[in-house]
């Protein structure tokens, strides 16, 4: 039961106070849905571009740098009501989780590993250097996919698969990741001695892995502006 005079919200209830069109601004947090419809950085239900009123906001406000304090001041108009659990609860829970962060992090390490240890070689002429960057690059091929994959489930689950900017940046960028990661996966199993054979289109392989440490470094920044904005 709720307190005395205020409500109980359904998410389906609550995306009806998103403060577009001149509704109120309301979010949930922690089970208690607060008006931020006075506050100007929630000007048409949006904050900062990247967080929407008429959603359960617990997990972002909790990710973000500023304290949980800031609702106080925003009037409390009711509670979120607990519902039955349904798929849309069930993929909140495997988001809970964070597959996204996690696999990504490994796409990011080997797009990095991969073309020093080509480098290497090249260097040194050790072909343990150039097998390990082949190595990496199936488990680039592999995580790249899988990354891929969760960032749209995860854009989808707690985003509610809204184009913002960064999310258009940063689907662009995940394209092109995966594409250069093919193209190379698929020329060095076909082509086992592309780097050995040190031949003109050797190099071109080799300048489409150096390309993987700065899209990985793009996508970074962006994966980083929608967490901590």
């Amino acid at each position: 039961m709720g307190n005395a005079g205020q409500k109980l919200f359904t998410l389906r209830e609550l995306k009806g106070f998103d403060g577009k069109s001149g509704k109120p601004a309301y979010i949930a947090f922690k089970g208690k849905v607060y008006d931020v419809s006075g506050s100007p950085l929630w000007t048409g239900g949006k904050h900062q571009g990247r967080h929407f009123a008429g959603t359960d906001s617990t997990e972002e406000i909790t990710n973000a740098p500023h304290a949980e304090e800031v609702l106080t001041k925003f009037p409390v108009v009711g509670e979120l009501r607990k519902e039955k659990p349904s798929i849309r609860t069930l993929a909140s829970r495997i988001e809970g989780f964070h597959p996204h962060p996690m696999l990504v992090h490994f796409a990011i390490a080997y797009s990095i590993a991969i073309p020093i240890l080509a480098i290497i070689y090249i260097s040194t002429d050790k072909p343990s250097f150039e097998s390990a960057s082949y190595y990496l690059l199936i488990g680039d091929f592999l995580t790249a996919a899988l990354s891929g994959f969760s960032g749209v489930f995860s854009w989808s689950v707690t985003y509610e698969k809204r184009m913002t900017r960064v999310f258009i940046r940063k689907a662009m960028f995940s394209v092109l990741l995966a594409v250069v990661v093919t193209t190379c996966f698929i020329w060095r199993t076909v082509d086992t001695n592309i780097l050995i054979s040190e031949v003109s289109y050797s190099y071109v392989y080799l300048a489409l892995l150096v390309i993987l440490v700065p899209i990985v470094g793009i996508l970074g920044h962006y994966g980083g502006k929608i967490v901590y904005s």
